[in-house]
């Protein structure tokens, strides 16, 4: 029997209440037996072992840590398993048993059977006989292995975030262009795991670029000093031209090695490289300042992400050093300027009122985007609206089908609207994620029911294979499904009639994948590198087949990234479809979290097949300076039972308000003279204060910015609906402010 077993009382004559009695030798066995089973089942090491280090008991999880048997350990000391710097430990650990002491989840490493390194937590108990004498001691070793290197990988990553930080704030605070440059190369021979790395200064010499060495890290400056500077050849080249980052695991294998004479590879006594990396440093107006270059004698040592650190600290290199030139600039002529103040006050007020035009530009262009949306979603409330009512009466099946087709293209319109304003925040960094838990089953359902007229309309065939085992994940429900929309949309566009569709999802190793296949045109091999670039289509002539501004599968890409994801495409070349695959990463999200994303589309759903309450007697003020506008919404709450007035400007409504009591306020918001903003705070302010807090405020606006909607609600609104309205979801929305019921 294992010695750590040994606790179990064999004196029949216990007392009564004793922690355990056994009435019989039967008994005592087969409680052996059952705590024998209950050790060699053990996930973890359980190792018995005298005072003197023997081991007397040595489980099947121990031979599985250790890859020695039981049969090659018992006997034998456990210093067998101890690596030889840490020996001194076991002494550490026989003292504080002798002394009755229990060690609790004590971290080491010990040693494999193969000669690997494991990292393990003990808890080591001492064992005693009936008489209170310590005997031997049980171990427990736990393999924290994996969570450890997890440990230190997430360590690694803090402290790789760290340093870029520092590197921003060290070099965003200097001017000197020596200072640094040193600061970036010691930045990157840290983030890199380069054994040296070399700043080198873009320069000219006899009318040829050539490289000048500007700092050194990780070795001395010396090292270079008997070395030519670099030139343009095939390995450096794309670095003076600010083609991109070279990257090579074994740059003396690389094809472009070794070209140029006289040296026709590495000079003689040059410091051994075999991992290389080189990455531009390229200002703001394009120029190629210079390059950061890591070597390693070691092959394979620079990986993507050492590329994507080093690219990052190239870039904060970059603006410091644009700063650190106009800075030179500056005090190059101080001596000057002081002797022309006036030319000097000149230049800083030129450059005041540069600043001032740059904000005001960068305000103009807010401004445009905003009478953009307001201009276009104006004309869109009211096609969309007025095609709405129409469609709830009886009409002939080609009159029900042109209307259809209206209202199915101020959708698309209305899409190409929120995709122009989707870049210019995405260009801008002005979008943001609302993260929590979601299920992509609902997304991707959401999706498809967004698509299924215009799939209905062309007899496709939407096709889902969806893995149910995939549980929640974390994103921004609105847009993945914003994704799936543009992705779905697509497809449905560029398939012929007669048709195909499919969406699958998918575990694939550590993410989930999202694959929408369609059996569409296909897409040529020279375009696939530039689908999801900006304004780029593949037909962009007068005579193309198909619409749109090339801002769809650009948005996908951005949006996706922003999941931490990735997003790429196949197709075998024209009229063979094509394929996209989303990757997203998984994200353990317990069950029990809320699902806001599910109980939208629920609510959403509701929406759709509820029959919406009257709004009998219900006094409604719509202002709107638009009469289209004014009559659509007049005509849908007419329809419900509301008393609908119209007014046509703020001064108006305002007048209204001073002869009549209103349950209900519809207002626009961008109207002339007063707009929606000051209409609302003067009426809450003007309102005796029984009426203050009745009132329901809605905007109803073309302006769609989360930041339009804030200000709406800020100003007195109690709700925010963009144009084109949806019917229903106004009903719903007055209904809910009065707490109406069907």
């Amino acid at each position: 029997m294992p010695e750590n077993c040994a606790a179990v009382s064999q004196d029949r004559g216990s007392a009564p209440g004793s922690p355990i009695s056994l009435a019989s030798t039967g008994d005592f066995e087969r409680v052996s037996a059952h705590l024998a089973a209950i050790v060699e089942s053990s996930e973890d090491a359980i190792v018995g072992k005298t005072l003197g280090g023997i081991v007397t008991s040595w489980n099947a999880a121990a031979e599985r840590l250790f890859g020695w048997t039981a049969a090659e350990m018992i006997g034998q000391s456990i210093r067998k398993i101890i690596p030889q710097h840490l020996q001194h430990e076991e002494d550490v650990i026989l003292g504080k048993l002798r002394a009755g002491e229990r060690i609790e989840r004590y971290e080491t490493i010990r040693q494999h059977k193969n000669g690997e390194l494991r990292e393990i937590s003990l808890t080591i108990s001492p064992i005693r006989d009936r008489g209170g004498a310590i005997v031997g001691a049980a171990k427990i070793a736990h393999d924290i292995t994996a969570r450890r290197r997890a440990e230190r990988k997430a360590e690694e990553e803090a402290r790789a975030w760290q340093t870029l930080n520092r590197v921003g704030q060290a070099v965003a605070s200097q001017l000197e262009l020596e200072r640094i440059v040193q600061i970036v190369t010691d930045a990157a021979t840290e983030l890199s795991g380069a054994a040296f790395s070399a700043f080198f200064y873009n320069t000219m010499s006899e009318g040829e670029p050539r490289y000048s060495l500007y700092s050194l890290s990780g070795v001395p400056r010396e090292a270079f000093s008997n070395f030519p500077m670099p030139r343009p050849t095939e390995v450096f080249g794309p670095i003076y031209r600010g083609e991109g980052i070279v990257r090579s695991d074994d740059i003396r294998s690389d094809p472009r090695y070794g070209k140029w004479p006289p040296h026709f590879g590495m000079p003689e006594d040059h410091l051994p490289v075999c991992s290389y990396l080189g990455v531009p440093v390229i200002s703001s107006t394009r120029e190629v300042l210079g390059g950061i270059f890591c070597g390693h004698p070691e092959a394979g040592v620079f990986s993507e992400r050492a590329e994507r650190l080093v690219a990052a600290i190239a870039s904060q290199a970059a603006i410091a050093m644009d700063n650190a030139k106009l800075f030179q600039r500056l005090r190059d002529r101080e001596s000057e300027l002081k002797r022309f103040a006036s030319e000097r006050e000149q230049i800083l007020e030129s450059e005041r009122a540069a600043r001032t035009e740059a904000e005001h530009l960068s305000h103009m262009k807010d401004e445009f985007l905003a009478t953009l949306s307001h201009e276009l979603r104006t004309p869109l409330n009211a096609i969309q609206g007025w095609t709405t009512v129409l469609m709830q009466s009886p009409r002939s099946e080609k009159d029900t089908q042109a209307l259809k087709t209206i209202n199915r293209n101020v959708r698309a319109q209305t899409r190409i609207i929120d995709d122009l304003l989707d870049m210019s925040r995405i260009v801008s960094g002005k979008i943001h994620l609302e993260v929590q838990p979601l299920h992509l089953h609902d997304v991707i359902e959401a999706a498809l029911d967004a698509v299924r007229q215009s799939a209905e309309a062309k007899k496709l065939r939407l096709h889902t294979l969806l893995d149910s085992n995939i549980g929640f994940v974390r994103g921004d429900p609105n847009r993945l499904q914003q994704v799936l929309w543009n992705l779905l949309s697509n497809a449905v566009k560029f398939t012929p009639a007669g048709g195909r569709v499919s969406v699958v999802l998918e575990r694939v190793n550590s993410h989930v994948e999202i694959v929408v296949e369609d059996t569409g045109i296909g897409i040529r091999a020279e375009f696939l590198p530039f689908v999801f670039d900006r304004f780029r289509q593949a037909d962009a002539s007068l005579t193309r087949r198909h619409g749109g501004l090339g801002l769809g599968l650009s948005i996908v890409k951005t949006l996706v990234e922003m999941h931490g994801g990735s997003v790429r495409v196949k197709s075998h070349g024209e009229n063979q479809g094509s394929t996209f695959i989303v990757a997203l990463p998984v994200s353990h999200v317990r069950t029990e979290e809320p699902r806001a994303e599910t109980q939208e589309k629920a609510a959403a759903n509701a929406l759709d097949s509820m029959e919406l309450p009257r709004l009998d007697d219900v006094r409604v003020l719509i202002v709107d300076d638009e009469a289209d506008g004014r009559a659509l919404i007049a005509r849908i709450l007419e329809g419900r039972g509301a008393q609908a007035t119209c007014a046509e400007s703020a001064a108006q409504a305002l007048e209204y308000f001073a002869c009549e009591r209103y349950d209900v306020l519809l207002s626009d918001i961008g109207m002339p003279d007063m707009d929606g903003y000051e209409l609302i705070r003067r009426i809450r302010a003007d309102a005796p204060s029984t009426d203050r807090d009745r009132l329901a405020a809605i905007a109803v606006t073309a302006y769609a910015r989360a930041e339009d909607r804030q200000r709406s609600l800020l100003a007195g609104y109690q709700m925010h609906l963009a144009k084109p309205i949806e019917a229903r979801e106004l009903i719903a929305g007055i209904a809910s402010l009065l707490r109406l019921s069907r």
